[in-house]
């Protein structure tokens, strides 16, 4: 009797062991399995197989072989599955092998600017910091630059950040062509600066800095024509102009009528051209929009942007719009919080600075 009552302890006991965790790459592994990522050839299916593993100071890189025949743009849509598997951040590149890199800690939702952060005679701002490090963007690589995203979750600060750095880079060779189609509350404040060519506060001011932008193109095309010259990065011309538009919606000629609608349309052909021929001249567009829709971004503007950053949208059009793919829809409800996209996308924390700082840093512009 007394050994009959032992076997259903035993097993009692048995379920009180605590199981052994599943490792990150087990949990990889059954999502390869469990969705099919394979190559089957008669009765013989091949996973992608795993060569390498090595852990950094916040991440471990996994290294997987892929049989050929598998793509590793269809890693994109297992990025999801894998994240709520290991509760974890994750990121993926492709070159020879699929690198998976799956971080240990979270980004932090506030990361205030310093001046640390220029990069003194380059064109290189910070983006934002990722998982790996911080991200900087190359205006003399990149020229344009398209971002969008729902008020309030950072487009504006980021801007104001871009601002700052290339003050800092090159405080000798930048100027500045504002369109703040929001009454100018945010950039007026700059007027004073040197650097400070015009602040646009509505769409009359704005067709007056845009038309004498076009027709100093045209003047440019002209010398550079005489002096074969093609990219101004193979010149020695140090001089960059940024034009920023903060709001672009505001230049939509379908939501306006009468001379308002062409002034609009004016402005749309403008900043079309800009960004069409601009880009070897010198200028450098920053583009930016809470309402991405077709009529606030136009196609021909889009279609010379290659680069692309997106915070949080309210939908996934809006998503569409600005990286022309899905995912900044899905980002968390945290300013500054954003998605850069130039060869792939890469989610990042862009740094904080408000005007306090920004006079302090400038010495002041005000009065």
């Amino acid at each position: 009797m007394i050994e009959l009552l032992a076997i259903p302890a035993v097993i009692v006991g048995a379920a009180l062991l605590p199981r052994k965790r599943m490792s990150d790459q087990r949990k990889i592994e059954i999502i390869f399995e469990n969705r099919k990522i394979s190559i089957q050839k008669g009765e013989r299916v091949t996973y992608p197989k795993l060569v390498k593993k090595y852990k950094k100071d916040s991440y471990t890189v996994y290294l997987f072989n892929l049989p050929l025949g598998i793509a590793s743009e269809v890693f994109e849509t297992l990025l999801p599955a894998i994240r709520e598997a290991l509760n974890k951040e994750v990121e993926y590149e492709f070159k020879d092998l699929l690198k998976l890199y799956v971080f240990e800690e979270e980004l932090p939702t506030k990361w205030d600017y310093k001046e640390d952060l220029k990069r003194l005679n380059t064109w290189e701002v910070p983006i934002g910091k990722n998982h790996r490090g911080i991200l900087y963007h190359d205006f003399d690589k990149y020229p344009h630059m398209l971002v969008g995203g729902v008020t309030r979750f950072g487009k504006t600060v980021f801007l104001k950040e871009v601002f700052q750095t290339l003050l800092l880079n090159q405080k000798a060779n930048v100027e500045f062509y504002i369109l703040d189609l929001k009454g100018g509350l945010e950039f007026c404040k700059y007027e004073g600066l040197p650097q400070v060519k015009k602040v646009a506060s509505d769409l009359y001011e704005a067709v007056e800095v845009l038309a004498d932008i076009v027709k100093g193109l045209k003047d440019e095309e002209k010398v550079y024509k005489a002096k074969g010259f093609t990219n101004i990065v193979d010149t020695p011309i140090k001089t960059r102009r940024f034009i920023i538009v903060d709001e672009g919606a505001e230049l939509a000629p379908e939501v306006m009528n009468g001379k308002d609608k062409k002034y609009a349309q004016f402005c749309q052909s403008a900043l079309s051209e800009i960004s069409r021929i601009g880009g070897g001249l010198g200028l450098r567009l920053i583009y930016c929009t809470q309402y991405p829709t077709k009529q606030a971004v136009p196609m021909q503007v889009k279609m010379n942007i290659v680069t692309r950053i997106s915070f949080i949208a309210s939908a996934t059009v809006s998503s569409m719009v600005i990286l022309d793919e899905p995912g900044a829809n899905e980002l968390p409800a945290i300013p500054g919080r954003a998605i850069y996209k130039v060869e792939k996308k890469r989610i990042v924390q862009v740094p904080y600075i408000d005007d306090s700082m920004m006079l302090e840093i400038n010495g002041g512009t005000e009065g």
